[in-house]
């Protein structure tokens, strides 16, 4: 018996067709004919017989062709076979009959070829059932042999000697027919499973099985036909935090184990009508029916809550923790794609603000495509003149005069106006511009500082992004000698945020600098870690006291102890205290009296521009510098 699939293809057998018709058609008119012509009683019970059965078959064929329930289709196969096997034997005993009543020779001739014709055609047709092609053979066959036996003439004998060879052959043929056929079926259904796993590697990860975007906008259009255009769907972009870290720390199998359990996790606490896909390498898509945006938070919560529960891996505990951005279709996004770019530009927000989850609102595009503005001014604003390098002073705060000036980069928006550091900086570190910018302040600075008294110093703020570019001290080292300025004239302002990012670049940069006679200064001490092991494992020359611990809200008898501290660890530590943000004669006093060595504010002055810094210079050259106030 054939395979299912084998069977299916034969199905049509059962169902009325042209040659069920023809061959029903030449049984009744062969029968009839040999009874009628013949006179024989008992060829004429046969031949009724035959009109039963044929209109029972062609009956059968019908209701079988009616139906489309299966469980009817299966019950009426075995009656269909049952009924062809009783046509067989009524024609065989009608063959048999036509040659032991020795009626007329044509009509004994008709009746012999007639039934040795369907003997030898059914083995073809079923030829997808061998068992069935036997019975038929041996139905039709047998009577007719012995009714060659029974007349015993030699031509009788001849009949019925060959008739089991023709039976052997035809059997042979039906192996034969049956074997092709199932090797036919077998390469079908390969080539249908190989087909069947492309198609699913074609729309899955991996890794995870689950649906990659392909198969996600192509199940996430199938939701929305299966629910109607009225439905709201909840979009959720998750973005996972740590695996980069696992992948580096664990190795990458740490890193797959940790994706994988992120997405049972998922599987685990959505809907099982939910579509779920990996996204990319940490980035993963849900989609999910809603009837409110109440429904959605309360689904976002729980998710969230489940997936920045810790995870063990083989050799540690992780807390990869995800952020989320979501947008609904149907409030957010009428349309698939801008449903896609809200919940991407919330999931960025969520980033952004380090938060565990974000709702899309419009005005996130609004600001997304004013960054997106501002990044491509940004790009063109040194080429078209718009940056601008000015200086500020650090003033000795024992004599008043001037030691250093900090380069400090201002950009003026020829429509917007001034742009402050604050928004343009952070910018360019995200995009990767600080690099170009901050090897362009230095050149602009170095050379402006190449003008100024050897005394006095140039600070330059550094970025980590700096720090971790190839090349990054060659370039600095490059800058001052176009310039002609001493290495050991050059201050370099670094945060703690470069030694909790990038240990062993920030280390290797500074030691290939410091051996150059380039000094650093550790900026914005008090606002991070301040941890006391950068101050042991660096070399520091400077150490610069946040302005929130001078004019900030918090300003009180804590923060002065604070500054005491610190200036009294400078003074044992050969370090120079620079206090940011001095706005008044009052603080300057007070700093001073606290231990500090060095003043930066505006009280002093604000940041001007190199000609500016020039005049500074030369007032003070001529002692009519007015920083002597503090004294």
């Amino acid at each position: 018996m054939l395979p299912p699939l084998g069977r299916r293809n034969y199905d049509s057998d059962f169902a009325p067709h042209l040659g069920l018709v023809l061959a029903s058609g030449a049984n009744l008119a062969i029968v009839w004919t040999g009874a009628l012509l013949s006179g024989s009683r008992l060829l004429f019970a046969l031949a009724v017989a035959m009109t039963v059965l044929v209109t029972i078959r062609l009956g059968l064929a019908l209701l079988y062709a009616a139906t489309s329930r299966s469980i009817v289709r299966k019950r009426l196969a075995p009656v269909v076979l049952g009924t062809e096997a009783i046509m067989s034997t009524n024609i065989g005993l009608f063959g048999a009959f036509a040659l032991a009543l020795q009626i007329d020779n044509h009509l004994a001739m008709l009746a012999l070829a007639y039934s040795l014709t369907y003997a030898t055609g059914m083995p073809v047709r079923c030829a997808n059932r061998p068992f069935y092609a036997r019975l038929h053979m041996g139905l039709v066959g047998i009577p007719i042999i012995l009714a060659a036996l029974y007349l015993g003439t030699p031509g009788m004998l001849v009949l019925a000697l060959t008739l089991p060879g023709l039976a052997i052959t035809m059997d042979t043929l039906t192996q034969s027919i049956y074997s092709n056929l199932c090797n036919i079926v077998r390469i079908s259904q390969e080539r249908k499973d190989v087909s069947e796993q492309y198609h699913f590697l074609a729309l899955h990860d991996g890794l995870t099985n689950l649906l990659n975007r392909d198969g996600f906008h192509h199940a996430l259009e199938d939701l929305r036909v299966k629910y109607g255009p009225d439905q709201r769907i909840a979009l959720l972009w998750f973005d996972l935090h740590r695996l980069r870290d696992v992948n580096e720390g664990q190795g990458y199998a740490a890193g797959d184990k940790l994706l994988c359990e992120m997405a049972r996790r998922m599987r685990a606490c959505t809907p099982d009508d939910a579509v779920l896909a990996r996204f990319g390498s940490d980035e993963f898509l849900l989609a999910v029916p809603v009837a409110s945006r109440a429904n959605a938070e309360q689904l976002v919560n729980r998710v969230s809550d489940r997936l920045n529960r810790p995870v063990r891996l083989d050799f540690a505990v992780v807390e990869a923790g995800t952020a989320i951005g979501v947008a609904i279709l149907g409030e957010d996004s009428a349309t698939v794609s801008h449903l896609m770019q809200a919940a991407n530009i919330a999931l960025m927000q969520a980033k952004e603000e380090k938060r565990l989850s974000c709702f899309y609102v419009p005005d996130m595009s609004r600001r997304r495509a004013e960054r997106k503005e501002m990044e491509r001014d940004l790009r063109a604003a040194i080429m078209r003149g718009e940056m601008a390098v000015h200086f500020q002073p650090l003033i000795d705060l024992d004599t008043g005069s001037i030691r250093c000036f900090e380069a400090l980069v201002r950009w003026t928006h020829p429509e917007k106006g001034q742009i402050s550091p604050e928004v343009f900086i952070p910018l360019a570190e995200e995009t990767g511009q600080i690099i170009t910018l901050g090897n362009w302040v230095t050149a602009q600075a170095a050379r402006a500082a190449a003008t100024w008294p050897e005394h006095v110093k140039l600070a330059v703020n550094l970025s980590p992004t700096q720090m971790r570019a190839p090349g990054a001290a060659l370039g600095i080292l490059h800058a001052l000698r176009q310039a002609g300025l001493a290495p050991s004239r050059l201050v370099l302002e670094v945060t703690e945020s470069v030694f909790l990012e990038e240990n062993v670049h920030a280390r290797r940069f500074m030691d290939d600098l410091a051996r150059t006679q380039v000094h650093f200064a550790l900026d914005d001490f008090g606002t991070g870690y301040s941890s006391l092991s950068y101050l042991h494992r660096y070399h520091f020359d400077k150490i610069k006291i946040d302005r929130s611990f001078v004019c900030g809200p918090e300003v009180g008898a804590h923060s002065d102890a604070i500054i005491r501290a610190v200036a009294g660890m400078g003074r044992k530590l050969g370090m120079e205290i620079v206090a940011e943000g001095i706005e008044t004669l009052e603080q300057a006093q007070s700093l001073r009296r606290a231990g500090c060595t060095l003043g930066q504010g505006f009280y002093y002055s604000r940041a001007v521009t190199a000609q500016g810094a020039q005049e500074l210079l030369a007032r003070e050259a001529e002692n009519l510098n007015h920083f002597d106030i503090a004294l």
